[in-house]
This record gives C-alpha cells, structure tokens and sequence, in this order.
C-alpha cells in the first residue's frame, strides 16, 4: 500500500478490521474527524484512484475534508459571500 497521505489531510489510521478502517482526518481548526472506510478503498485511493470513485460511500463533504481539511460550515462561510 502506497503511503500517499501528505496529499490529504489524513492524520492516520485507526481499527483496521472486518474490512474496515478509521481514518483519522485533521481539519484546518486543528479537529479530528473519524470516517470509516473499506480497507481496500482506501488502497485504491492511495494507489491514485479519484476519491469519488474510491469512496462513492462518502459525502461529497466528508471527501471535501479529506482533500482540503474544510469542514461543510467552513467552506460556507469561505465562499458563501462570493455569490453576493
């Protein structure tokens, strides 16, 4: 399994078992966020394949943190302004 992670904001790994893992996700306020993925989605997203394809599973904004470390309310208050 590639190590692709300084691209995320994925901070680390947790409870691998049943085919499933606890990814430990940092925000940009210093949170951790828990999501649970496939084991073997999560191989594919670090081997290159596109979150979306990797985790359909997810939200687009739990797969928005993971990119970018923006929660849904700070990407609001970012670019909810910029529509006025």
């Amino acid at each position: 399994m590639k190590n692709n992670m300084r691209d995320t904001r994925i901070q680390g790994i947790t409870e691998l078992k049943d085919g499933w893992a606890t990814l430990v996700v940092l925000d940009l306020e210093g949170v951790n966020h828990f999501m649970d993925v496939k084991q073997i989605d999560l191989i594919a997203y670090q081997d290159g394949a596109h979150i979306q394809d990797a985790f359909p599973y997810l939200t687009v904004d739990q797969r928005e943190l993971i990119l970018t470390g923006m929660t849904e309310e700070m990407w609001n208050d970012t670019f909810d302004d910029e529509e006025e």
